[in-house]
């Protein structure tokens, strides 16, 4: 089942001749909402002019999180999982079965209601043994027997029928349980083979793909349409800590096949882009996920952070944005509060599932008057709110290998709105901070060590310096400068359908 949203005039772009029309592309994924990476991709295609389609499941609340374009569509294929089928299916045998047992129980009142049947007079004057049979069913100690078993097939029966109700659903749920262990592969599976026949009805003159839930649907689509199929990794998504050892297992060997039948591949860093060779000797090229550069006149007048939490202008904000999730070390932020300058406060702009135990631990540690927070805010806003800090933290732990390679866009996006960062000490964060000089790396286990590098930015003989270095980088490490590298293989790759120009 599909919904589509946003109107396509078919006829429109069929007349028109092929150099003319407007560039089809289908982005395929599995995300919540349109953010980061995926949101710059597709904000890069309408500004090439081209027509875009997401094919995604369906999102939950603001799905395109502002987008709006006439050229911008989505399509929602509603794939479900067989441990959600077979839930489904139980809740209908239970209606079926609770109205069978309904329609039991009306005609047993029915049955008991009807006159116990006589042997006609001849029948007993004729046939002595119909006779005596008759004369003992009407007799009293035949009358206590027959009332005795009447009244206990009943208690017999719902002895049986509660029986097999228990056995029943044993079973069911076994299955039930058993299938939630493979859902989200299962889930993948069935959208992987739902997608290709949306993409198919788009007609699309590229097709591309976010990371392993969109890689599979988008390559067989591809195939069948010979059309070229551009993936785009944002992570090193198999070392996630969403997914488990068995469903690694079982999706390692179809994102290899999968990954190497695509045209071309762009990895979101360098580290993660050796591992993709390393692993499934694919050669793929570096397009990280620079943020957009932050016009001057946000970062000029930033939003009064201090003011919205009743701080003194002269306080120092050390700042998380992005989801409170576990892995990310924000207890270890809130330990090292205790430890910052007198005149630093830590702010969270954002929400997720670790907030309450985070509010907690503030309380317990004795840091909750320099602790603050504030809700999550839209993409386009966030950028005012990120200039308005002294220094932006990035505080990811190494507990998988996904996070240890990881390159967040955080770094972009605090280095873009003008501020230094402290990061957790990891293979991509240290080589920006030895080679560019925008902040400083820590222990991500240590509170000690994240409070020294938090005053190592903030020291007023330093402050000046991490922050130049911040500017610095931050202008020459834009979007608008990485996308060229998206541009170049979309026009590589779309050069050989006949719908733009080679790529200068």
């Amino acid at each position: 089942m599909s919904v589509t949203t946003g109107h396509v005039d078919r006829d429109d772009v069929d007349e028109a001749k092929p150099g003319e029309r407007p560039l089809r592309i289908v982005v395929v994924a599995m995300k919540p909402m349109l953010r980061g990476r995926i949101r710059r991709n597709i904000t890069t295609f309408l500004e090439l002019g081209a027509e875009v389609t997401v094919v995604n499941t369906p999102p939950r609340g603001d799905f395109l999180q502002g987008l709006d374009s006439p050229r911008l569509h989505t399509r929602f294929v509603e794939a479900r999982s067989a441990a959600v089928r077979y839930q489904a299916w139980m809740s209908r045998q239970n209606v079926l079965r609770k109205a069978k047992w309904a329609r039991e129980r009306e005609d047993a009142r029915v049955r008991a209601k009807r006159p116990v049947p006589v042997a006609p007079p001849w029948m007993q004057a004729h046939n002595p043994v119909a006779s005596l049979v008759l004369r003992g069913w009407t007799s009293a100690p035949g009358r206590r027997a027959r009332t005795a078993s009447v009244e206990r097939w009943p208690a017999l029966k719902k002895k049986a029928i509660k029986r097999g109700r228990e056995l029943r659903k044993e079973r069911d749920l076994a299955i039930r349980d058993g299938l939630k262990k493979f859902h989200l592969v299962n889930r993948f599976i069935e959208f992987w083979r739902l997608c290709p026949v949306e993409i198919g009805a788009l007609d699309p003159d590229l097709i591309v793909s976010s990371d392993l839930p969109g890689l599979v649907g988008a390559n067989i689509a591809a195939r069948r349409l010979e059309r070229p199929h551009l993936h785009d990794c944002h992570e090193l998504y198999l070392e996630s800590t969403t997914l488990k050892r068995h469903e690694r297992l079982f999706l390692w060997p179809v994102e290899r096949y999968y990954m190497r039948r695509a045209d071309a591949i762009v990895i979101v860093n360098q580290t993660i882009r050796d591992e993709y060779k390393k692993r499934y000797g694919v050669e793929g090229v570096v397009l990280r996920n620079c943020a957009p550069p932050v016009p001057p006149s946000v970062r000029a007048d930033p939003i009064d952070i201090r003011g919205l939490l009743g701080l003194s202008p002269d306080e120092r904000v050390v700042l998380y944005q992005g989801g409170l999730m576990a892995g990310r070390g924000l207890d270890v932020c809130v330990r090292a509060a205790a430890h910052f300058p007198d005149n630093a406060h830590l702010v969270f702009v954002g929400e997720g599932r670790e907030k309450d135990g985070l509010v907690a631990l503030a309380e317990k540690v004795g840091v909750r008057d320099r602790v603050h927070w504030l809700p999550a805010v839209p993409p386009a806003e966030l950028p005012a709110y990120t200039a308005a800090a002294s220094v932006g933290l990035i505080p990811y732990q190494p507990v998988s290998k996904n996070n240890r390679y990881a390159l967040p866009n955080k770094v972009f996006e605090y280095t873009g709105a003008g501020i230094p960062f402290v990061a957790s000490d990891l293979p991509e964060l240290r080589r920006i901070v030895e080679t560019s000089g925008p902040g400083e790396v820590y222990d991500p286990f240590d509170p000690r060590a994240l409070s020294t590098a938090v005053a190592m930015v903030l020291d007023p003989q330093q402050r000046m310096r991490y922050r130049h270095a911040a500017e610095l980088f931050g202008r020459q490490n834009t979007w608008d400068q990485e996308r060229t590298v998206l541009l170049r293989q979309v026009g590589n790759l779309v050069t050989e359908v006949g719908v733009l120009d080679p790529p200068e």
